[in-house]
């Protein structure tokens, strides 16, 4: 391991993709070769008008940006949002209008003001205090509440209408399970099926017909199933595939440009919004903005030139720009690749599922990300079955996806990315969440449950039921209109598994490791140990090796570390890397192992860490590690939040990340660390449960760092002396483990 210390964000170059695809039609072997119900209706006594004159002058637009700032951890980014579009301010032919909630408790700054705020968004150049006019001060509102939204973008219609209308939702983002928590009043969030009544509320009640522009500035929306949401109520959208950095979008840019240029289109913005993310970004462009943006980010390099900031952020990015009127169309072709899917070995889907481009998870940290790029997954899958006709209904989802997705982009750690992903759960993930009293996928996702047969397919996959082609009705995609029903139940009957039924994980494999040996099985701490053991089975995944140090007192291990074990060849499809263990069910594999343990430093302290295998990279380098743990801003214990660092092969940190729930699930967003913040490391321990009887793994808070300015640092030290249990490990498809493995004892 190269020990170096390093910036807190990553200094990796982008890659960066932004490609129009109005009228082209690339070849997929080209790409291959490189729980809440339905919304209701407000109820009577709203304080919303009956009726709305939503029609402007002409050429006129109107953006409204519902901004949910009650959080801890976006608060000053999200304001810092709104201070980027004053930068613009409103126009004669756009205006800009914001509903703003702040946080109690986290950023300070304007005043320390915490309620709901309205304001017409106005030219102004101070990046630090809001210029514009205050429309009304709400008091606390709850932005997680479809009907606080619903309040808001009717208001804005009605005040100020306009010919064309842009409504952005800004806060933490889950994918198909929706987002925009608000932890005061009601501790809540708003789910997708939530946001869809009301924009089903919001269109049918102001007559505006389809917004000309929806976008989504949180994480993880750009999924064919919150773009299915979205069909019937908007022409065009924006949103990434991934998390987004806390710089969010590039507001005065892409405002700057419609400003200037208002005969601009839905397509234009989405596409120029593609465009500008991260790399026009105010606070990289400005001088002076990027000078504070550096000092508060970075340990050194106050000189770096705003083309160097945006690539070093821009290595883990995505953001897509996607013609709405294209997703019908597009979950046709998926739902016809669903029904070939059927007639195939499914442990070749299960490959597929397993190898593809995959974004952060929200569920569970020891469950496989299950959000994964749809342009990758056919990729594989037509690669992975080798069947004709799943080749030719894959070219077809390829072909609509091009035609769907206007511009996007990715950087160089999300190699797969081709615009939209979609759910495609393990096995254990899919029992949950076709758990009513847990979380329910189609009832969340109930208006693409009704357009496609994807929730069908993952019943068969895992279950066995037949497809019923005729559950499906893409004509709810269509632009709604007053009559239109938001009743999906049938649709959600239709996809849900059959009482008494149990899951099969056709990804699961059958595999035995072979005696792990050593060439030596008593160490110095400066001597090093050739492990090999022979691997055989199916379904064979990712193979590892890992260490762990036997506890005396407590007969437990303590996990020390875990690394990739690369094949001899990798196999490339679509940008993705994956190992490829041959076409023998038997192989070996070896490494060398010199006795070393890991702590994380703040510069004072140190705690033991067990950095855990995250994504496989092309060459060691490109491997991505990723540390757990409970951060607390200002070392308030009250307000802890589960975390995680990412560090790439050579250990070096790239990024930190929030979630909003416990345990690692919930929204992620990364954050910007300031003096006085607080990082507790999990330990990662395996234990005997003489109930189970079997050995478990537990997590187990560790030592506490504190942030002082200069970035956490890994450091390697020689292992201390003890036993060191040393073995192979190896997931199959479903992400499962099988280990084995050798004692090595460590010695003075």
């Amino acid at each position: 391991m190269k020990k170096a210390s390093w910036r807190i964000l990553s200094t990796i170059l982008i890659i960066t993709l932004s490609i129009s695809l109005l009228t082209a039609c690339g070849d997929l072997s080209d790409y291959v070769d490189e729980t809440p119900g339905p919304y209701e209706s407000p109820d009577a006594g709203s304080n919303q008008p009956s009726t709305i004159n939503s029609q402007g002058e002409p050429g006129t637009w109107l953006v409204m940006l519902y901004q949910d700032g009650d959080d801890d951890v976006l608060e000053r980014d999200i304001f810092l949002d709104l201070n980027e579009a004053e930068i613009i301010g409103s126009s004669d032919m756009v205006t800009i209008v914001t509903q703003i909630d702040r946080y109690d408790g986290s950023f300070d700054g304007d005043g320390d003001w915490t309620s709901t705020k309205r304001f017409l968004v106005q030219q102004d150049s101070d990046l630090e205090t809001i210029g514009s006019e205050e429309l009304a001060d709400l008091g606390e509102t709850d932005m997680s509440d479809p009907q606080t939204l619903q309040d808001f973008v009717t208001w804005a219609i009605s005040t100020y209408p306009a010919e064309h209308y842009a409504l952005i939702m800004s806060d933490h983002g889950m994918g198909w399970l929706g987002g925009w928590t608000d932890p005061d009043p009601n501790d809540g969030d708003m789910s997708l099926s939530e946001i869809d009544g009301a924009l089903f509320n919001i269109v049918t009640s102001t007559g505006i017909g389809q917004f000309d522009f929806f976008g989504f500035d949180a994480c993880l929306m750009a999924q064919l199933e919150s773009f299915s949401m979205l069909a019937p109520y908007a022409q065009y959208s924006a949103a990434s595939e991934e998390t987004e950095p806390a710089v969010g979008w590039a507001y005065a840019a892409f405002l700057g440009a419609l400003v200037n240029n208002p005969a601009m289109g839905g397509a234009e913005l989405a596409t120029t919004i593609v465009d500008s993310y991260i790399s026009e970004d105010y606070r990289i462009t400005d001088d002076e903005a990027r000078l504070s943006f550096v000092e508060e980010n970075y340990d050194s390099g106050t000189d770096l030139s705003a083309e160097q900031v945006a690539e070093d952020m821009s290595v883990d990015v995505t953001m897509t720009a996607v013609d709405l009127s294209q997703i019908a169309a597009l979950d046709e072709a998926v739902n016809q690749l669903a029904l070939v899917l059927t007639h195939v070995d499914q442990s070749s889907v299960a490959a597929a599922r397993s190898y593809a481009q995959s974004y952060t998870s929200v569920f569970d940290k020891d469950i496989p990300d299950s959000f994964i790029d749809l342009g990758n997954f056919v990729a594989l899958v037509a690669d992975e079955t080798g069947d004709s006709d799943v080749a030719a209904a894959a070219q077809q989802v390829f072909n609509v996806l091009q035609q769907a997705v206007l511009a996007e982009k990715h950087g160089e750690q999300k190699p797969g990315s081709t615009g939209i992903s979609f759910y495609f759960p393990n096995s254990e993930l899919y029992s949950m969440t076709t758990d009513e009293e847990w979380v329910s996928y189609t009832t969340i996702a109930d208006r693409f449950a009704a357009a496609s047969l994807w929730d069908d397919f993952l019943v068969f996959h895992y279950m066995g039921k037949d497809i019923n082609s005729d559950s499906v009705d893409l004509s709810v995609l269509n632009p709604v209109s007053g009559t239109s029903t938001q009743d999906f139940s049938d649709a959600i009957a239709a996809s849900a598994p059959e009482t008494g039924a149990t899951v099969e994980a056709p990804g699961s494999g059958d595999i035995t490791i072979g005696e792990v040996t050593s060439t030596s099985y008593e160490l110095a701490p400066d001597e090093t140990a050739t492990i090999s053991a022979d691997v055989s089975g199916t379904n064979i995944g990712y193979v590892f090796y890992y260490v762990s140090y036997y506890s005396e007192d407590d007969d437990s291990y303590l996990m020390a570390d875990m690394e990739f074990l690369s094949s001899e060849t990798s196999k490339e499809i679509g940008g993705s890397v994956y190992p490829d263990w041959g076409e023998d069910t038997t192989f070996i594999v070896s490494t060398d192992w010199s006795p070393t343990v890991y702590y994380l430093s703040d510069g004072v302290d140190e705690a033991f860490i067990y950095l855990e295998p995250e994504i496989y990279g092309a060459t060691y380098e490109e491997d991505v590690y990723t540390l757990y743990g409970l951060y607390a801003p200002g070392g308030d214990e009250s307000k802890q939040q589960e975390a995680m660092i990412k560090f790439d092969g050579y250990f070096e940190l790239k990024s930190f990340w929030v979630f909003t729930g416990d345990d690692g699930t919930g929204a992620p967003r990364e954050v910007t660390l300031e003096v006085g913040d607080t990082f507790t490391v999990y330990q990662l321990w395996q234990e005997y449960n003489a109930d189970t009887e079997a050995w478990e793994f537990n997590y187990y808070l560790g030592d506490i760092l504190t942030f002082s300015g200069e970035p956490f640092t890994v450091v390697a030290y020689e292992a201390f002396p003890g036993i060191y249990e040393v073995g192979i490990s190896v997931e199959d498809y479903d992400g499962n483990y099988t280990e084995a493995f050798t004692d090595i004892t460590v010695v003075e």
